[in-house]
């Protein structure tokens, strides 16, 4: 085979041989790799690229080489220059079918891609300035100095101290999702590749993990190649974006725009309890409209960690504030019993004055571990709480008021931007006159439950369709809040209640009328309008049906298997029955045991 080589290349012109050879020279890349159709777009994944499409034959890409060069000095990893930026080359005389894939139209061209997706083409003088100022505007964010964690939190926690340490989306799969979501909190999309709506999500999905490298792990599960992991964390539909802290699961319903998906990430990862002083407190209940402090000794030092996971499944919302050692006036003021070992107190409504509720036990941080029965209690107390008094529903905090587990009856006004104003004013007027009605609790005692009541306000503009349909309100656009149409809405149960004891509807300008309809409903003297047809209503009551026995399907595969079996036995012994019973045709007579001659 050398022979052979050797023959050929012998009987070449020599000044041939010097051509080819200094051509193969200048195609070489210069401090910096070459890309190729088979790791391009493996390589380019993560991080920030500029990239080089060049072809060896190009005057203009041997007169830039130098530059380039340079570049490449200043840019490797380990230089003081460094920005970042990962430089790399494609040689487009070899691999011209990628060239033209990422849309090359001449040489030198130079792209940048960030995370794998393209961003900008370079255009202007390529000289090293103008090129460097280029590549510090897209150069990745430095990252943040990570604070430092007490030992003993990152011993109870096993989180990682500094997630997400690329700014590109985890894949997951059944190799390494429990693990993952061991390590911190994981904000999660269930997706399927042929789905329309992920797709369309993917690129915003890729940059909320950019947005939060160092922050929060964004991953996402592929359902259709992992079925099981899907189904094991209920997933229905695609895609669904889940949060998960501690072991707790919350579906996010919000909007999927990257501010709303950044908003939301950001309060969620920041929602681990906050130490403050007790002098710290009220300015915290001026500024924000619900909190929950957790008011412990400091003999308990590891109170707050058991009860983390409860307070992550908040999502920030409210914010957990805890205070050491609370001082004894603080404890009176909030009615805390002598004998409590600690407690969790609700403020709302920038009112340090009247508590809406105060959770507390004598229960100590050691036995607390080893009582799940308390630890539910906390749960659900923390979750009745959360909701704040008045709020105004939008795509964002729709689902976390009308969807709550707290099950709230919401006093829902319907509002044009001309008067919306007015009418947030008149409900948390309204909303601060029930707290005080009910000692501070906002709570509607029904059947011995209580239920928390949420004064709420939706634009009626954005929202016309739904609110038609769901309650029978019409556009009016009237600038009298005599005029805006009031329901009280069980959302959970899909009823809603419009028209008081007298037969009249509610009226904002009149507290009483609010209150009586409410006092009405928890005595069972209102009854309520369905916000579905009746069709409608069968439809979700068979699909129930058909879920319940799905279910039982799943948890119980034995007993259907035998169900199975009896009924196919039931079957086989009625067909034989069926058989034996047939009449015999009458031109034919039974003769002797099991036979049958014909008559002649």
């Amino acid at each position: 085979m050398i022979l052979k080589l050797w023959q050929l290349f012998r009987d070449l012109p020599i000044p041939f041989l010097l051509l080819s050879f200094s051509i193969v020279c200048v195609a070489l890349p210069v401090h910096s790799s070459e890309l190729t159709p088979e790791n391009f777009k493996s390589s380019i994944a993560s991080g920030v690229w500029l990239i080089e499409h060049f072809s060896p034959y190009c005057g203009h890409c041997r007169a830039f080489a130098p530059t380039w060069e340079e570049l490449a000095e200043r840019n490797k990893e380990g230089s003081a220059e460094a920005t970042g930026v990962k430089l790399a080359q494609v040689n487009c005389a070899v691999h011209g079918d990628l060239c033209s894939a990422n849309n090359v139209k001449g040489y030198p061209q130079l792209n940048i891609y960030n995370n794998g997706d393209f961003v900008e083409t370079f255009k202007g003088a390529r000289d090293v300035e103008r090129l460097t100022e280029f590549i510090k505007r897209h150069a990745p964010t430095p990252p943040l100095p990570t604070p430092p964690v007490p030992e003993t939190v990152l011993e109870e926690t096993n989180y990682v101290a500094n997630p997400n340490p690329s700014g590109s989306v985890l894949v997951l799969d059944e190799s390494n999702f429990q693990s993952t979501i061991e390590e911190g909190p994981v904000f999660v999309k269930f997706f399927a590749p042929w789905c329309g709506h992920c797709k369309k999500l993917a690129p915003t999905w890729k940059k909320l993990a950019q947005s939060m490298q160092h922050k929060l792990t964004v991953a996402e599960v592929d359902c259709e190649s992992h079925k099981a992991l899907c189904k094991e964390n209920n997933i229905g539909g695609f895609p669904t974006l889940v949060y998960i802290a501690d072991s707790s699961h919350t579906e996010y319903g919000g909007g999927r725009k990257l501010e709303q998906l950044e908003e939301f990430a950001e309060k969620a990862s920041n929602s681990e309890p906050k130490s403050i002083s007790p002098d710290e407190l009220k300015n915290h209940v001026s500024v924000e409209k619900s909190i929950y402090v957790l008011l412990y000794p400091s003999s308990e030092p590891k109170l707050p960690s058991i009860l983390r996971p409860l307070f992550s499944s908040l999502l920030g919302s409210p914010m957990v504030y805890t205070i050491a050692d609370p001082p004894p006036s603080m404890k009176s003021h909030f009615s805390i019993p002598s004998t409590s070992a600690w407690a969790i107190v609700a403020l709302k409504d920038h009112d340090y004055t009247i508590p809406a509720a105060v959770y507390s036990t004598s229960t100590s941080a050691s036995s607390l571990k080893k009582d799940p029965t308390e630890i539910d209690l906390i749960k659900t107390w923390l979750l009745h709480n959360r909701l704040p008094t008045a709020i105004e529903l939008t795509q964002d905090s729709f689902q976390s008021v009308m969807n709550s587990p707290a099950r709230p009856l919401v006093v829902l006004a319907a509002v044009t931007p001309n008067i919306k104003d007015k009418v947030q004013e008149r409900m948390e007027e309204i909303g601060q006159r029930w707290r005080a009605r009910t000692q501070g609790s906002g709570m509607l005692s029904e059947n011995g439950k209580e239920r928390p009541i949420v004064f709420a306000w939706m634009d009626i503009g954005k929202w016309k369709d739904w609110m038609k349909s769901m309650y029978g309100i019409k556009y009016k656009g009237s600038l009298e809040l005599d005029d805006v149409e009031v329901v009280v809405t069980d959302h959970k149960a899909l009823v809603y209640y419009d028209i008081g004891h007298a037969g009249l509807p509610i009226k904002l300008t009149s507290s009483q009328s609010v209150f009586s309809m409410l006092d009405g409903i928890a005595q069972g003297n209102i009854y309520p309008k369905n916000s579905e047809n009746f069709i409608e209503r069968v439809a979700r009551y068979l699909n129930g049906k058909l879920q319940t026995i799905e279910s039982y399907i799943i948890n119980h595969p034995k007993h259907m298997a035998f169900l199975v079996l009896l009924g196919f036995v039931f079957v086989v012994y009625a067909i034989r029955r069926a058989l034996a019973d047939e009449p015999m045709d009458k031109d034919y007579v039974r003769v002797g045991k099991g036979k049958a001659d014909r008559l002649d």
